[in-house]
């Protein structure tokens, strides 16, 4: 390469380095799913990128919208990333494999049996989704009926003995959302 060449293709690499971290920083994260309660859609190892900054108010996160938001735990702060179930002023009802927003039972299909799990079609309004339960479980998750506290969300995983979600630590406040999966 002659080297105009050069500082020409040294300068496309590094512009799109800079705009790479840009995005990275302030638009779009990307994050690896490490176990599988989100499976069947998302799977342990998945990858995906979400929005940040999608939502400008609570009245912008929609039932079925998968997002990423910030769990603090004995100290710790995680990244979690489930679906949402109930939105503010919701009541919700989960207990065993029964799941009851607004006093309406959720309707499901099953679709297939795969990997020791039973793999349903979901549908609450306008969201329709593939959720799983264990066919052997070893454990279910705590029965919850609670209404939807004011910039709040209820949220569970798509795996639904598999999740440590809205059961287990209660609703997420808006201003813990980080991100909506794109």
């Amino acid at each position: 390469m002659t080297s105009p060449s050069k500082k020409i293709v040294t300068a496309i690499v590094i512009a799109i380095a800079l705009v790479s971290l840009i995005a990275k920083t302030f638009f779009v994260g990307f994050y690896r799913i490490p176990q599988n309660g989100m499976y069947p859609g998302l799977p342990a190892g998945s990858r995906v990128f979400a929005a940040r900054h999608a939502y400008s108010d609570p009245a912008g996160v929609e039932r079925g919208d998968i997002i990423v938001f910030i769990h603090e735990e004995n100290g710790q702060r995680y990244n979690y990333i489930w679906r949402v179930i109930g939105l503010p002023g919701e009541s919700v009802v989960a207990t065993g494999e029964s799941l009851t927003v607004n006093g309406q039972t959720v309707q499901r299909q099953r679709v297939r049996d795969a990997d020791g799990k039973t793999v349903y079609r979901e549908q609450i309004g306008e969201a329709s989704y593939e959720v799983a339960f264990e066919t052997s479980p070893l454990h279910t998750p705590p029965d919850v009926s609670l209404k939807v506290p004011s910039d709040q969300f209820f949220v569970m995983g798509d795996n639904r003995f598999d999740a440590r979600d809205s059961r287990y630590f209660g609703t997420i406040s808006f201003s813990s959302i980080i991100g909506k999966k794109l």
